[in-house]
């Protein structure tokens, strides 16, 4: 009996020494990724944005998540309850609410970023208004999602109520943490399949494109670890000892989080990969024409059509007729119908 109880707490502690571990790693490479793309942004092309700083806020976020893990490690995390003081699951149920509380604001400030990266290189309104309905969506859903986790147990204190001693009612956190899950799950295949129309309608060869949506198709990394960490609640829900199921569920949220942060900065990144999207962003200059990705809707192609057929005509018969400029990619026309410059590949990787 002696050797198994031995043998369980000597399991436990290995599965806690890689929570431990897991989330230092993952947390450092957020760190090194966010620290990157903001001296990419600040430094390098001087374009520093609200979707810089919503990152930055979610990186917090991951710090704070990896504290919360030390502060477990501390009081016995991923240990069985017989193995625990009093104070130690006090003390570890208090850690989980800061960690719901943690987890759901790295979640949407990741999203607020993406989005607010997305609307520096909307073409059109539609997409414009996509993303602006989204950043409401997911506000009002942080709200709720913070105000129901801290308002779950009635009083609070139930929450850690371990003697019985406290009367109230909680309600059950395990239909709202499916209902949050899911939600993001849903979201998330919502905002990566936002900018495809806009990054297919770029005027450049097949594989330039799949490659440029593919840079931003890779947060759907995240997404998959997402559907990972529901198995996991579904299996923590079920556990008999919640204090050392605890590992799995914490291991994928933190996967989860880092790993959603490093894919949403990726983009970012791509100054550093191309000196001529670097040097155009840094004088403030609009790219090459021949160099840059520009967006074509139908009637922007139509109009050029037009246009160029009445210079011809004008030309043969030798009339002195003013048709004007065409429009250049910097030119708006209602309705997003004649894209803006910010379509161009250096410009949503660099503005």
């Amino acid at each position: 009996m002696e050797s198994n109880s031995s043998d369980t707490y000597a399991a436990d502690q290995r599965r806690q020494n890689e929570l431990v571990i897991t989330t230092a790693v993952f947390t450092s490479l957020s760190v090194l990724i966010v620290a990157t793309r903001t001296f990419v942004r600040a430094a390098l092309i001087r374009r520093f944005g609200a979707d810089d700083a919503t990152i930055l806020v979610a990186l917090v976020f991951c710090v704070g998540y990896l504290a919360e893990v030390l502060l477990g490690r501390h009081n016995g995390i991923g240990h069985a309850m017989s193995t625990l003081s009093l104070d130690n699951m006090y003390n570890l149920i208090r850690i989980t609410l800061a960690i719901q509380c943690t987890y759901y604001g790295a979640v949407n400030f990741i999203k607020f970023s993406i989005l607010l990266m997305y609307l520096r290189f909307a073409v059109t309104t539609a997409l414009r208004r996509a993303c602006m309905a989204m950043i409401a969506f997911h506000s009002l859903f942080f709200i709720v999602s913070i105000v129901v986790t801290l308002a779950q147990c009635q009083p609070l204190a139930k929450m850690w109520d371990l003697t019985g001693s406290v009367d109230g009612k909680c309600i059950n956190t395990t239909a709202f943490f499916y209902f949050t899950s899911g939600v993001n799950i849903i979201t998330d295949i919502i905002i990566f399949a936002l900018p495809i129309k806009t990054l297919v309608g770029i005027n450049r060869p097949r594989h330039e494109k799949i490659a440029l949506v593919s840079i931003f198709g890779i947060g759907t990394f995240a997404t998959v670890v997402a559907i990972v960490r529901l198995h996991t609640i579904y299996t923590y829900t079920l556990a008999t000892d919640p204090f050392q199921q605890s590992i799995l569920v914490n291991v994928w949220s933190v996967i989860e989080i880092n790993i959603a942060v490093i894919c949403a900065s990726a983009p970012a990144l791509k100054p550093l990969f191309t000196p001529q999207a670097l040097m155009s962003a840094r004088q403030g200059s609009t790219p090459p024409k021949h160099s840059g990705y520009e967006y074509h809707s139908r009637d922007r192609s139509t109009m050029r059509n037009k246009i160029s057929v009445g210079k011809s005509f004008a030309t043969e018969r030798g009339d002195a007729i003013h048709l004007g400029p065409i429009p250049s990619s910097s030119t708006k026309i209602s309705g997003g119908n004649i894209g803006s410059d910010s379509a161009s590949t250096e410009q949503i990787l660099a503005d």
